[in-house]
């Protein structure tokens, strides 16, 4: 029995173009790691991180319609402390004024819920009563301007159906 080895001749990439393809790889490699990690980083810096924020509120209405209750809560997920939450209601609501620690506030002008630091994790809630012009069923709007301590501020609104 006789072996033969015969080499089959095969066409290969040459390593010029090779070489050429390994460095496109790695340079577009780069380039989606750059855009990650900057797109990354960017998102948990922009103002704070304050979108991180998380503010619900309830409105009580015990007979059904007049006086209510509001109560306001607020999380900080951010990566800034909170020093100051400050609480508005529109004109366009009608509710009577509102009393706050004991200070009355008409509708539109602000109360502030948190005036220390409110620290990364932390949540805190106040409370507001109104004296007339608050229907259960109804949905009242109030904005809510969230200040970090890095100076920067955030506002949201938050809508809450009164229930009895």
């Amino acid at each position: 029995m006789k072996f033969s080895l015969k080499q089959k001749k095969r066409s290969a990439v040459s390593p010029v173009i090779a070489t050429l393809l390994l460095i496109a790889i790695a340079v577009a490699a780069a380039i989606i790691v750059y855009a990650f990690v900057t797109g990354l980083i960017g998102g948990l810096t922009t103002t704070g991180g304050s979108s991180l924020v998380q503010v619900s509120g309830t409105l009580t209405v015990p007979s059904g319609s007049g006086g209510a209750t509001l109560v306001v809560n607020v999380k900080n997920s951010a990566n800034n402390p909170i020093t100051s939450v400050q609480v508005t209601t529109d004109l366009a609501d009608g509710l009577g004024v509102a009393s706050y620690g004991g200070a009355g506030y008409g509708a539109g002008t602000p109360f502030t819920i948190y005036a220390a630091s409110l620290p990364i994790g932390q949540s805190t809630s106040g409370v507001a009563t109104y004296a007339t012009g608050v229907t259960a069923g109804d949905t009242y709007t109030w904005t809510v301007v969230i200040t970090f301590s890095a100076g920067s501020t955030q506002t949201q609104t938050l809508s809450v159906t009164a229930q009895v």
